[in-house]
C-alpha cells in the first residue's frame, strides 16, 4: 500500500473521436481542486488542435504540465515516445525539481487503450514510478451504436469497442443529444454487455466532478487481463487499424515546402458554407473535424469542432500579439482526398479573386430596387448601395451580402442573400404585399 501511494496515480482518458475529451480536460484544468497534474496529450493527425484549447486553461505554464505527443496513434506509432516523456518526468520527479499529484494521458480517439496501459505494467522504471489509477472512456451517446456497429477487416480492431471493454468508469457524454430516454436505456444496455463491471455515469458537455475522473482507484489487473489477454506481453506487435480511416492536417504555418494551403485570412461565409457542404455530403464518413482559424475582419480566433454531420464553431479568445494568425484543421475519416480538401480551403480565403466570384454569384446589383425584411411580417423597399459590405459595428467576421439603403433614408445591411432576408420588388409576392397594405 505505501508503494501505491509512493507512485504517481495515471488516468488515461479516452473515447472515439469527438467524445469530448478534451473539453473534460478543459474541466480539469479550470477546476479548483489544488493538485499538480501532467497532462499528455495525443492527435491522430500531423498537426496539433487540441493543445491550443488546453494551454489557455492551464494554470502552469512550463512543458512539464502540458506535454504533447504529435504525429500518430498513442496505442501504437508513437509508444516509444509517451515511454521518453514518462521517463522525463520520472527523471524530474525523483530529482525533486517537480511535483506531481497525478498524470493524465488524454488519448487520440483512434487509440486502443490496453497498449497505453501495457506501458505502466511491463516497463519496470515507469512501473516503479507510476500507477495506473483508473482508465475513463467517454461515450458520444449520439454515434456510439455507429461505431460499435462498424464492420472491420479480420484483425483490425474496433476502437470503440475496446475502449468500452476496457473502461473502468464510462462517461456516457452528450445526452442533451438524445431526446428519448429509452434510447439512452438501450444505449447503456448495450455498453454493459460489452463491459459490465465499470460504473456509467450520464452527463452533457463533459460536465462531470473531477472526483469521477481522478482518484478513482480504479484499475482492476485481474479484469484488464480478461478484456486484452495479452497485456503483460511487451512483444505483442502494433494495434492493426482500418486502413481506410486516415487523417488530412491543413497548417498554414508549415515550411513551405510541406503547406499544401495559401496563407491568407479565411472568409467566414465561404468557410460556413464549405463546412456545411462537406457535412452534407461526407458526413456519415467523417468522424470527426476540428481547427482553430483565422478569419478575416476578426481579432479571435474561430474554434470549430464536428462529428460527422453535427458541426459547433464560435469566436474564442483573441490572437496573441506575438501569435501568428495561421489557420489550423484536422479531418480525420473515411476515404479522404487530401487534394480536394487543400483545393477547397484555397477556395474559402479572402482574396481579391474568390472576394469577386463571391460577389458575382449574388442576385442583385448596385442600384437595384429591392425589400428587405425589416420585422416578422414587415417588408421595406430600398436600393442597393453596395455589396460584400463590412463596417466596424458588425459582428467578428460578419460580411454583409449588401447594403441597403430604404426609401425613408435609413442605411442597413442584409445578412445573407436569401428571399426570406431580401427580395426583388417585381416578384409578384411584392406586388401582393403591398397591394394587401393599401387595401
Amino acid at each position: 500500500m505505501s508503494e501505491d501511494l509512493s507512485r504517481v496515480p495515471v488516468t488515461i482518458l479516452t473515447g472515439f473521436l469527438g467524445s469530448g475529451k478534451t473539453t473534460l480536460l478543459n474541466h480539469i484544468l479550470t477546476a479548483t481542486h489544488g493538485k499538480k497534474i501532467a497532462v499528455i496529450e495525443n492527435e491522430f493527425g500531423d498537426i496539433s488542435i487540441d493543445d491550443k484549447l488546453l494551454q489557455k486553461n492551464s494554470q502552469f505554464k512550463s512543458d512539464e504540465e502540458i506535454v504533447e505527443v504529435l504525429n500518430g496513434c498513442i496505442c501504437c506509432t508513437v509508444r516509444q515516445d509517451l515511454i521518453a516523456i514518462l521517463n522525463k518526468l520520472r527523471q524530474r520527479v525523483r530529482s525533486g525539481k517537480l511535483h506531481l499529484d497525478g498524470i493524465v494521458i488524454e488519448t487520440t480517439g483512434m487509440a486502443d487503450p490496453a497498449p497505453v496501459a501495457q506501458t505502466f505494467l511491463a516497463h519496470a522504471k515507469i512501473r516503479g514510478f507510476a500507477r495506473l489509477d483508473g482508465i475513463v472512456t467517454l461515450v458520444d451517446a449520439k454515434h456510439i451504436e455507429r461505431h460499435l456497429d462498424a464492420v472491420k477487416p479480420e484483425g483490425v480492431v474496433n476502437e470503440a469497442v475496446a475502449q468500452v471493454a476496457f473502461a473502468d468508469r464510462l462517461l456516457l457524454n452528450k445526452t442533451d443529444l438524445v431526446s428519448e430516454a429509452e434510447e439512452l436505456d438501450r444505449i447503456e444496455a448495450r455498453l454493459r454487455g460489452i463491459n459490465g463491471f465499470a460504473p456509467i455515469q450520464r452527463c452533457a458537455h463533459s460536465d462531470v466532478s473531477v472526483g469521477s475522473v481522478l482518484g478513482i482507484n480504479g484499475f482492476d489487473l485481474q479484469r484488464a487481463l480478461k478484456a486484452s489477454p495479452t497485456l503483460l506481453d511487451a512483444r505483442e506487435g502494433e494495434t492493426k487499424h482500418d486502413a481506410s480511416v486516415t487523417s488530412v492536417s491543413i497548417d498554414q504555418g508549415a515550411a513551405r515546402h510541406m503547406r499544401t494551403v495559401q496563407q491568407g485570412a479565411l472568409d467566414l461565409a465561404l468557410l460556413q458554407s464549405w463546412i456545411s457542404q462537406l457535412l452534407e455530403e461526407r458526413g456519415g464518413d467523417m468522424y470527426r473535424m476540428k481547427g482553430v482559424l483565422h478569419i478575416a475582419h476578426a481579432e479571435q480566433r474561430f474554434v470549430y469542432h464536428a462529428v460527422h454531420m453535427i458541426f459547433s464553431g464560435s469566436f474564442d479568445e483573441p490572437w496573441g500579439d506575438d501569435e501568428p494568425r495561421e489557420s489550423k484543421m484536422v479531418f480525420i475519416g473515411k476515404n479522404l482526398d487530401g487534394e480536394e480538401l487543400a483545393a477547397s480551403f484555397n477556395d474559402c480565403l479572402a482574396t481579391r479573386g474568390n472576394m469577386k466570384v463571391k460577389e458575382e454569384a449574388l442576385r442583385f446589383a448596385v442600384g437595384e430596387q429591392v425589400e428587405c425584411r425589416t420585422g416578422a411580417d414587415t417588408w421595406s423597399r430600398g436600393e442597393v448601395l453596395a455589396r460584400n459590405y463590412r463596417d466596424e459595428s458588425m459582428p467578428p467576421g460578419m460580411v454583409s451580402p449588401y447594403q441597403v439603403e430604404l426609401s425613408g433614408g435609413h442605411l442597413i445591411w442584409a445578412p445573407a442573400d436569401c428571399d426570406s432576408v431580401i427580395r426583388s420588388v417585381k416578384r409578384g409576392r411584392g406586388e401582393e404585399t403591398r397591394t394587401r397594405g393599401r387595401e
